[in-house]
């Protein structure tokens, strides 16, 4: 009887074991990721409108960032030179994509590319992007958001874009 009992207590014990080793490993590993993250990085966003002709300026936390798009008329399906100048914060990874403010149509988000020496006021981050959508007439609104990654904090810039030619006599042009 002993024996019996003891063989179907094995067969309980063994796979609960092996299930109760699973979770210990699954949930360790989970806390463990957290305590190397144990300080989540502040978030932060602004938003700002842009006449891409002009240039964009926005104020981040202690710092600004200024955004240039080249063709400043954003044609769709072309190339964009995206030129972003950050001063005051110490970006370790600086992305951007395009997404339409009344239709949702996020594009797929690009690395910009810091670029050494620039100047020691600000660091400079370049890359190319595109927009791909055809869009009826001239009615969707782009919004170029910028997403800026520091040691403390990740900060999030939406300009919303407006590359109409007439609202501006200046046009940037990029080095």
């Amino acid at each position: 009887m002993m024996k019996k009992l003891s063989r179907h207590l094995s067969r309980f014990l063994l796979p609960l074991a092996l299930l109760l080793g699973l979770l210990l490993v699954f949930y360790g590993s989970r806390l463990l990721n957290k305590s190397e993250n144990s300080v989540d990085k502040q978030r932060f966003q602004t938003v700002a409108y842009c006449n891409t002709f002009k240039g964009c300026q926005s104020r981040v936390g202690n710092g600004s960032i200024m955004l240039n798009i080249l063709p400043a008329s954003m044609p769709t399906g072309q190339p964009l030179a995206i030129r972003a100048e950050v001063s005051g914060l110490a970006a370790e990874k600086v992305s951007m994509e395009f997404v339409g403010r009344d239709m949702p149509m996020g594009l797929m988000p690009f690395n910009l590319q810091k670029q050494s020496g620039h100047s020691a006021d600000a660091d400079l981050y370049t890359g190319t992007g595109n927009i791909t959508f055809c869009t009826t007439g001239r009615k969707m609104v782009w919004i170029a958001r910028l997403k800026m990654e520091t040691r403390e904090a990740v900060y999030n810039v939406l300009f919303e874009l407006d590359p109409l030619e007439a609202n501006s006599q200046q046009i940037a042009i990029l080095p």
